[in-house]
Formats: structure tokens, sequence, C-alpha cells
């Protein structure tokens, strides 16, 4: 699999010519610039009118995609195929099943007919000489601090086989990814002539995020605010902040941690900003209440000395494990599994709480939620105002 940050003509291009299949997964705009430069690097632009079609996975078939594969090129030495959202093909990556699990279930629905991902793979193996088909999964951009798991461009057996006839090129600006992004920025700044200060590249992706397409917007409005000043003037720190919102996403995650590590003022001043960026105090509340049940339950993992990694799951008791709830993305114990780094900031929170604090929180938040909703209380008015006012409120007590 080849990061973007490596990708060239040289090493996506061999001597012999185009590979026959590619992938793209991550970012959204990265991968519209691999898309276009495998493209044109394999299609001549005025071979294009009759030599390249474009399907969605979402409403096109296995069988689609190969019929157009199959396809002789005209007047031109090959032909393109690209498939946007390649991984909905026929629900090849439903419910993030990967592989032989998802071909068994597809074999029994069919009885015994191939599965829609055996029939891709084959496929594949089989491609003719002359097409060039390239396969991009839906952009994602990973949550805050989410542990860099296994990439996919479909599924791990579908995978396999676009590694073994061709390349998989990985455009994921991942969660620590913001030395990537920032180069990405520097880059486009120096293509566009827009100056920069020292570190405002970086400081940008800390305030915006790693989505590089709003990133670029981003950066053309500081730079359209600095020259507004005196032309040629660069983009700085003060520029950024006063052009630039926070993104949300993050803004929630410090705010849990705020909470977590007890920091009131902190805590209190990114709740005004998000609630001032437009964001739904009823969001916030229920985001944090969140967070305070997986600090419950941190907590009590940590008086039954057990450890909160991927392996608590196995290790504790049927008794606790029957009081844990049912859904697995409220289920800490589910969610260590996948995402055992959690564990260490959720015990290091954890720490600062005693069981029945955290227990007096939760019921907090409940009285808050209700004077909300005007249920119990003095608030249930309309005002915005009031219910940040509530939250604000519940937050000072909390920390």
């Amino acid at each position: 699999m080849l990061p973007y940050s490596a990708f060239s003509r040289a090493k996506a291009i061999p001597k012999t010519g185009p590979h026959r299949v590619y992938g793209t997964l991550g970012d959204a705009h990265l991968q519209r610039l691999v898309v276009s430069a495998l493209v044109g690097w394999s299609l001549p632009d005025e071979a294009r009118d009759f030599n390249m079609d474009t399907l969605d996975g979402e409403g096109a078939s296995v069988a689609d995609v190969l019929a157009r594969c199959g396809n002789l090129p005209f007047l031109s030495e090959r032909r393109a195929v690209v498939v946007q959202r390649a991984e909905r093909l026929e629900g090849l990556n439903r419910g993030g099943e990967d592989g032989e699990k998802a071909d068994k279930k597809a074999d029994k629905a069919k009885s015994g007919a191939a599965s829609p991902a055996k029939r891709l793979s084959e496929g594949i193996a089989n491609l003719p000489a002359s097409t060039v088909l390239i396969l991009s999964r839906t952009p994602e951009t990973p949550e805050p601090g989410a542990r860099k798991e296994t990439p996919r461009c479909i599924n791990a057996a579908i995978d396999k086989t676009l590694e073994a006839q061709g390349l998989i090129v990985d455009c994921t600006v991942g969660a620590k990814g913001g030395a990537t992004a920032a180069a990405i920025i520097n880059a486009e700044a120096a293509r566009q002539n827009i100056a920069l200060a020292d570190d405002a590249a970086e400081y940008l992706v800390q305030r915006a995020g790693h989505n590089i397409a709003a990133l670029l917007n981003e950066l053309e409005k500081c730079a359209l605010r600095a020259q507004s000043s005196e032309a040629g003037a660069p983009v700085t720190r003060a520029v950024i902040d006063e052009m630039v919102k926070r993104a949300p996403q993050e803004t929630i995650f410090d705010l849990t941690d705020a909470l977590g590590e007890r920091q009131a003022p902190r805590a209190l001043g990114l709740l005004r900003e998000l609630v001032g960026g437009g964001e739904a105090p009823e969001l916030v509340l229920a985001m944090l209440v969140r967070h305070l049940r997986q600090l419950l339950q941190a907590r009590a993992f940590l008086d039954a000395r057990l450890p909160l990694d991927g392996s608590l799951a196995a290790r504790m008791p049927r008794e606790m494990a029957a009081q844990l709830p049912r859904d697995g993305r409220e289920n800490l114990a589910v969610l260590l599994q996948a995402q055992s780094w959690l564990g260490r900031r959720l015990a290091a929170q954890a720490r600062n709480f005693s069981t029945p604090q955290l227990q007096n929180a939760l019921r907090a938040a409940l009285a808050t939620d209700l004077a909300m909703k005007g249920i119990e209380g003095d608030g249930g008015g309309d005002s915005k105002t009031e219910s940040q006012l509530l939250i604000e409120l519940f937050v000072a007590q909390l920390c």
C-alpha cells in the first residue's frame, strides 16, 4: 500500500505501463488528486470521451463494472473505468464485515452462487491488458485521537487481490497526521504564492482539523484577509484566529478531556466556543453524558483491579459483564477491543473521581436535561442562552 506522501508517477506507473487496477482510500481531496493523476497518466485527454466510464458503487453492480472493463478501447491504447464508493458495490463492506465472513454469508443466502467479493476478485485478476480500473473508497475523516487501524479500500479479501494485481494508494490523513496535513498546506501556499508566517500551517491544522479540502478553503480565506490589510502580508496566527472556527469534533474532544481532568475554566471556555459556533446545547450535553458513563465504567474496572485494554472483556467476571450496557457503542469493554488506546486516557481521568461523584454527576446531568426541556426546574424556554447557562452551571459544579 502506497501512502499519499510517497505517491508519484515513478512509483504508481511501472516502466511497462499502468497497472490494470488501482485502489484509493482516505481524504476526499487527496483521492481526487490521485484519481485525476492516474487517469491522466493512463489515458490522453483526447481519448477520454470514448474510453472512460465513471460508476457509483451505490447503484452499480459487480457485473456492471466488469462489463465496462471488458469493452475494447476506441482509437486508443487503453480505456479507464473509475468506480466511486466502490466498497458499496452490492454491499461488499456492509456491516463492516470483511473477506471470508462476508463471502460465507453471501454463499449461504444464494445457495452456492459466487459472492460479490469473489466475483469482483476473479474479475480483477482477469482484467484485459487494455483496461485501467480505479476503485475509490468513500472518503473518511478519522475521529480525533482514534487509533490507526488497518486501512481498507474494499475489504481484506479484495484488497489482497488489488495489491497482487496493482496498487492501493492510501490518502488517509489520520488523527496523528497533522504533519502531513501541514506539509500539504505549505506546498499549496507556495504554489499559490501565499505567504505564511512560521508555523501558520501547523496552527491552521490544529484549529480546523485534517480535512484537506476544508483546510485549503480556510487557507484561501485567510490569504484574502491578510492581503486586504497589506499587499503581500503573511497569514499569521492572529489572522487564523479571526477567520477560522475550530472544528466542532476537535472542540468536543477537548471539552470531554477538560471535564475528565476537572479543569473548570478550560471546560467552560470550550463549551462557550462550541455553543457560540452553532453547536446545539442538547448535543453537547449528550456528549458529556456519554463521557461520564464511560468514566463510571472505567472507575468500576479500576476498583476491581481490571486492566483497561483490549483484554478487559475476557477477564471481567460474568456478574460485572451482565451490568454493562448491551449497546456495544456504550459498553466500554466492547469499545476497548477496537480502541485500546482509549483505556489509558479514561483510566487517568477516572482516578479524578470517586464512584459516588460520577453517579451524582449523572443525576445532575439528568436534572439539567429536564430543566432544559421545561419538565422540571426553571428552564424550558426557547432561549439558547438559557440552555447554555444550565450546561455551564452543570460543568462548573462537576469540575
